[in-house]
């Protein structure tokens, strides 16, 4: 028999729970949470941390160091490796970053050249600290490095499989391959192997470095998206998997 058991229950009803990440090193719960203002029409957001047994520890902002219009609405969230906490805040058109302690580290608003723009949805991280994160708009996902500088794009619309927005993101820790959830009425999910072998096992950072160098002298950043990936060992998604229900998601 399947039994379910409440872990956490928030007794304030004003704060709507989105989003939620178990960090694997501690098996904290990290929640994303929005309150709406309906005479104003305007939204505020925050990060509660729970332990695994559901005891409150922790909310982002928390103190006067922290903005405390950090977020509008965390759509999606994850931690990094060394315990920053990413937020995807199509809201605000940004990824937010703070500190595992709550301090805000950066946002990032899109790719170079400065003021392309970002529309984020899914957002995860690999074994080397990368961010990556799903661009509604632009049909990519794209590659940062944990202080949020731009790397690379992962998918691009001109990905052979990849003919839809990408939206939900997920990296696996034992194949190094990034799973890919499309948007709305595509139903698919692809695998795409986007870092090699080689770059996990030697960190050879300066290998993206020299690409992401490559991406900056560039006027047109995507005209060189094919190029770069191929240096970064970039292939096309593995499979495709079609999946029932759908794909959607209702803004708030």
């Amino acid at each position: 028999m399947k039994t379910t058991t409440t872990l956490i229950k928030h007794t304030d009803t004003t704060w709507i729970p989105w989003c939620v990440y178990c960090c694997p090193s501690s098996g904290d719960l990290l929640v994303g949470m929005y309150r709406k203002d309906t005479d104003t029409d305007t939204r505020t957001g925050k990060v509660m941390r729970y332990d695994n047994t559901g005891k409150y520890k922790q909310t982002i902002p928390h103190d006067d160091n922290t903005p405390h219009d950090l977020y509008i609405f965390p759509g999606y969230i994850t931690e990094n490796n060394n315990g920053d906490v990413l937020v995807s805040d199509w809201y605000r058109r940004a990824v937010v970053v703070t500190s595992g302690e709550g301090v805000h580290r950066f946002s990032y608003t899109g790719p170079p050249p400065s003021g392309s723009g970002l529309f984020p949805r899914g957002i995860c991280t690999d074994v080397m600290s990368h961010i990556l994160v799903s661009d509604h708009y632009t049909h990519t996902v794209q590659m940062l490095d944990r202080d949020g500088q731009f790397l690379s794009y992962v998918l691009t619309r001109q990905t052979p499989g990849m003919d839809y927005r990408p939206c939900g993101l997920s990296y696996d820790v034992t194949t190094h391959a990034v799973w890919v959830g499309s948007e709305w009425n595509n139903n698919t999910m692809s695998v795409c192997q986007y870092i090699n072998r080689h770059l996990h096992l030697t960190g050879n950072e300066a290998q993206i470095k020299d690409v992401q160098e490559q991406q900056c002298e560039s006027d047109a950043a995507q005209s060189l998206a094919g190029q770069m990936n191929q240096q970064l060992g970039v292939g096309p998604p593995l499979s495709r998997i079609r999946y029932g229900g759908h794909g959607g998601i209702c803004d708030p």
